[in-house]
């Protein structure tokens, strides 16, 4: 079973996924934070570094479409539980990216 696999059927430990956070590629990053969003795990070092990630917005953090990978940490932590009004990164955003984050949760199929 390759790790795609692994994570998308549930067979990852909680500290495996933080491992995987840290993962440059954005397919890996994508499948964990979907994976976290889909199980809601609620872990500190989880929301640390997904309130981390959020910052990477730039052009090179791209991950599917227009949208980034700080993108899918946002939406990631409003699944689990957090108001994203409380995420730094996304007070910051002007109302047309912050709909585009709305747009992006609503579309996943978590």
């Amino acid at each position: 079973m390759n790790i795609l696999e692994k994570i998308d059927n549930g067979n990852c430990a909680v500290e495996e996924l933080i491992e995987l956070l840290g993962e440059k590629n954005p397919i890996i990053l994508y499948h964990v934070m979907i994976a976290i969003g889909k199980y809601e795990i609620f872990n500190k070092d989880i929301i640390k570094t997904l309130n981390e990630l959020s910052f990477k917005r730039e052009s090179k953090d791209k991950l599917i479409g227009y949208y980034k990978i700080g993108d899918l940490a946002m939406v990631t932590l409003k699944k689990i539980g957090f108001n994203l009004e409380v995420i730094h990164t996304y007070q910051k955003l002007d109302d047309f990216e912050q709909g585009m984050i709305l747009k992006l949760y609503s579309e996943i199929d978590w």
